[in-house]
């Protein structure tokens, strides 16, 4: 909320006669308030004057414990209690989502640096005097804002404002703000200069500030990025022939091992194939992977249905094999993409097929692996 100013500006001239005397202009900035001119009932006014006699920190305290609703019915009723009834004034207060300060303490809002944030605007121009005004002029950070634009109340749509009437424009502007930036927002009212002129010109203006403070916390970002050709039939790896695959014991899943790691099998050099039975699964049965290769590396493929890869791991194993034996490099096409551990989950869903072929090739001599597979029935 923004402070309420009062200012005492020139007459004008209506219809060819000078009208003598005073008037009072005020002008507000803040988010719009379609009861801003409503009457407070003996309880709101209660409720608004007990909490004026609150400390800023109390008062702070107490807005910290209400809901968005209840935040924005006290900001109506502050507005409500300082305008029209007391001396006239400017308020001026960008719509933020924190909780507006009292119009008391006027503490700046606060944005996050570097988010784009929409700052909402509400000027709005009153006289209070027993003098109509002509044209007055309202400046928003040296702009002259266009009083045909206005929406005004209380009176008709011409060009003079009326004692008693409230010209009304808002507007929204998105900023970006950077680290310890202030945003300032300041309004002007001005009026003729005849022989009823402004006499307190020190408060036709009024301004707003919004900080912009860094994000909480500091960044701490990691991206890893591995790779594994699926989808393809690349063939089968340098140095392994088919008549090196041997085939393992065929192994059938039933229910009764749903949500079990079931350690498949284990090897070592060359190649080895396991197909597995799964046809007592429901469908919508997915399956995961607890692949281990250790150091020297190996890698597993999964197929399903048979004759179709669904995964493949590319070359486990120690990172720094095949730097600190060079002369293998040419056994692992693509290089190592992982370390010897892989748990991967969601391998497949089990629909129309009912077997599944898991391979494991380990092309180098003195290699060991080992792996397991789990069914989660649904």
């Amino acid at each position: 909320m923004a402070r309420v100013f009062s200012g005492r500006v020139a007459g004008v001239r209506r219809g060819g006669m000078a009208l003598l005397g005073v008037f009072v202009l005020i002008v507000l900035l803040s988010p719009a308030l379609s009861a801003a001119q409503q009457g407070l009932s003996a309880s709101e006014r209660e409720y608004v004057e007990r909490y004026n006699t609150l400390t800023p920190q109390q008062q702070q305290s107490l807005r910290d414990r209400m809901t968005p609703d209840q935040r924005t019915h006290l900001d109506r009723l502050l507005l409500m209690l300082s305008s029209p009834d007391r001396s006239g004034g400017a308020l001026m207060a960008p719509a933020l989502a924190p909780a507006a300060p009292s119009a008391q303490t006027k503490l700046p809002k606060k944005i996050i640096a570097g988010v784009p944030t929409q700052l909402t605007y509400t000027v709005v121009v009153q006289n209070r005097s027993g003098v109509p005004v002509v044209n007055p002029v309202v400046k928003d950070n040296g702009k002259l804002l266009n009083n045909d634009d206005a929406v005004k109340t209380g009176g008709n749509q011409d060009n003079i404002l009326e004692v008693g009437e409230t010209w009304t424009w808002t507007y929204t502007v998105t900023v970006t703000g950077k680290v310890g930036e202030s945003i300032r927002n300041t309004v002007t009212v001005e009026g003729p200069d005849t022989s009823t002129r402004d006499t307190d010109q020190g408060n036709n203006t009024d301004e707003t500030i919004v900080e912009v403070d860094p994000a909480p916390g500091n960044y701490d970002l990691s991206v890893t990025k591995t790779v594994a050709v699926t989808g393809q039939d690349e063939g089968l790896p340098p140095g392994i022939k088919e008549e090196d695959i041997v085939d393992s014991p065929p192994q059938t899943i039933t229910p009764d091992d749903c949500g079990k790691w079931l350690r498949s099998a284990s090897g070592g050099y060359k190649g080895t194939r396991k197909q597995y039975d799964i046809r007592s699964l429901p469908s919508g049965t997915t399956f995961d992977l607890d692949f281990q290769a250790f150091d020297v590396p190996d890698k597993i493929e999964i197929y399903y249905p048979v004759g179709t890869k669904v995964f493949d791991s590319g070359w486990r194993g120690d990172m720094n094999h095949i730097q600190r034996n060079p002369n293998v490099a040419n056994l692992y096409p693509g290089g190592v993409v992982g370390t010897g551990k892989l748990l991967q989950n969601g391998l497949f869903t089990k629909s129309g097929a009912n077997e599944f072929l898991v391979i494991v090739y380990g092309p180098e001599q003195g290699t060991a692996w080992e792996f397991s597979v789990k069914a989660n029935c649904p």
